[in-house]
């Protein structure tokens, strides 16, 4: 069943408001993820995603498709770097330079971060810009344990 207001079948609904929230003090980085469920479309199994982050003062969102293969991918391999604490976590976006995420250990210590860029092409009246953000943020451990308890990790890594 779709809900009346967004369009997103309820169970997508369900998965959507499960956010990955990564900070540091002010600093944070946000993901939410609604995965596509239907059978007759062509991203069937792809994941819609939304960024926003705060890193040291400059800020940005974008929202942006990444291919199921992937997504199961990135979710496999936070359940590695959560058990390990080593290695790391990595993400694309289907559409060039729109996301590139990496989750990974920084130190012997179990020290993590969430590094990466997001960005997009706005068409002015006179042209074309490309409006994007890098973004470094060093987290805690027991954040990425939290984070890897949400609903669509568990369900995209199995």
């Amino acid at each position: 069943m779709k809900d009346v207001h967004t369009g997103i079948k309820n169970s997508q609904c369900d998965l959507l408001m499960s956010i990955l929230r990564l900070q540091n003090i002010d600093d944070f980085f946000e993901m939410g993820v609604a995965i596509e469920e239907d059978h007759t479309l062509q991203n069937f199994g792809d994941a819609y995603i939304t960024i926003k982050v705060q890193s040291h003062g400059f800020v940005g969102h974008n929202d942006l498709w990444v291919t199921g293969n992937a997504f199961a991918s990135f979710c496999r391999s936070l359940l590695a770097l959560e058990k390990s604490l080593s290695g790391e976590a990595v993400l694309e976006s289907i559409s060039p330079k729109k996301l590139k995420l990496r989750i990974r250990s920084i130190s012997s210590r179990g020290h993590l971060a969430v590094e990466g860029e997001t960005g997009y092409q706005i068409h002015g009246e006179n042209g074309l810009y490309w409006h994007s953000v890098s973004f470094g943020i060093e987290f805690e451990p027991s954040q990425l344990t939290k984070a890897v308890k949400l609903p669509w990790v568990q369900r995209c890594a199995g």
